[in-house]
């Protein structure tokens, strides 16, 4: 699950995903619109949540948080073309972070790796 304000970028790594076999679905716009979507089926399986940090109106920091509160257990990938949050902030909301541009090796292992340590737990 992927929440990106730029469709542009969303494309790029749908794609880039989409070739080590990754599926990518859906590429929310808004934080606002993936919690509207929260009660759907397509939420529900996913097995990671992807949000970039710089969203209109809510951030993808805000979101993980707003998420966790909820009690969200899935892994959490922060990702953008600005610096980390701090190592407390994305340990307050066990997350991981990525930037941008994307080195499609790396995202994809960071993938497996949370995607197996999820399926562990």
């Amino acid at each position: 699950m992927y929440v990106e304000d730029e469709p542009n970028l969303a494309k790029l790594l749908v794609s880039g995903l989409g070739l080590f076999g990754i599926e990518v679905h859906p590429a929310f716009i808004s934080a606002e619109e993936l919690l509207e979507k929260s009660g759907t089926p397509q939420y529900s399986t996913a097995d990671i949540l992807v949000f970039d940090i710089r969203l209109p109106r809510m951030t993808g920091l805000d979101l993980a948080k707003a998420l966790r509160e909820k009690g969200e257990q899935r892994p959490i990938v922060l990702v953008s073309a600005w610096p980390s949050p701090s190592k407390e902030q994305l340990d307050e909301i066990g997350a991981a972070f990525l930037p941008k541009p994307f080195d499609f090796p790396d995202v994809v292992q960071t993938i497996q790796r949370l995607a197996t340590q999820a399926r562990e737990l």
